[in-house]
C-alpha cells in the first residue's frame, strides 16, 4: 500500500500527461489555459463549488515522487464529491462507491499557465459495470463540462 501512495500519483500523471482531447476515446480531457496557474486555480475551485460539489484535499503529485528523483511536472490533484454522491454511487452498485471521490489534475507549466486533465466521470464509472451508476456518470459529466467552462 506504502508503494501505491508514492508511485500511484506518478502514475496518473505519466498516463495524463500524454493525453490530449479524448483522441483514443478513453475519455480524458485536457484544457491548456491562458490563465496563471493560481488564478486558474482560485476560479476552479470557485466553479467546483458553485456547481455542488467539495474539494476534499488537494494533493501534490510531485511532492509525492521527490524522494525517488524523477523529474515531473508540478501537479495537485484535487479530489471532489458532492453531499450524497457517494452514497449514490453505492446504491448504484456497492463498488461504484470506491470511485468516489473523481479527480481534477491541475499541472503548473513551465509558462507559468495551468492545464487541466481529468477523466469523464462516465469513463471513470464505467468499470464498474452497474447500469444504474449511467445517469449519475451522465449527469457529472455535465457538471464536470459546467465547472470546466466556467473556468475559462
Amino acid at each position: 500500500m506504502t508503494y501505491f501512495r508514492l508511485f500511484g500519483p506518478l502514475l496518473l500523471i505519466v498516463g495524463l500527461v500524454g493525453c490530449r482531447d479524448d483522441v483514443q476515446g478513453n475519455g480524458v480531457r485536457t484544457v491548456d489555459s491562458t490563465l496563471s496557474y493560481d488564478e486558474y486555480r482560485a476560479r476552479l475551485v470557485v466553479a467546483i463549488g458553485d456547481n455542488g460539489l467539495l474539494v476534499v484535499d488537494g494533493e501534490c503529485g510531485k511532492c509525492s515522487v521527490k524522494t525517488i528523483d524523477v523529474p515531473t511536472e508540478d501537479t495537485e490533484i484535487l479530489s471532489v464529491y458532492g453531499p450524497g454522491l457517494t452514497l449514490r454511487m453505492m446504491q448504484a452498485g456497492a463498488a461504484a462507491g470506491s470511485g468516489a471521490p473523481l479527480r481534477f489534475y491541475l499541472t503548473r507549466l513551465d509558462t507559468g499557465r495551468a492545464r487541466l486533465t481529468y477523466h469523464l466521470p462516465s469513463h471513470a464509472l464505467a468499470i464498474f459495470d452497474a447500469p444504474d451508476l449511467k445517469p449519475l456518470a451522465e449527469e457529472l459529466d455535465q457538471t464536470f463540462a459546467r465547472i470546466v467552462a466556467a473556468v475559462k
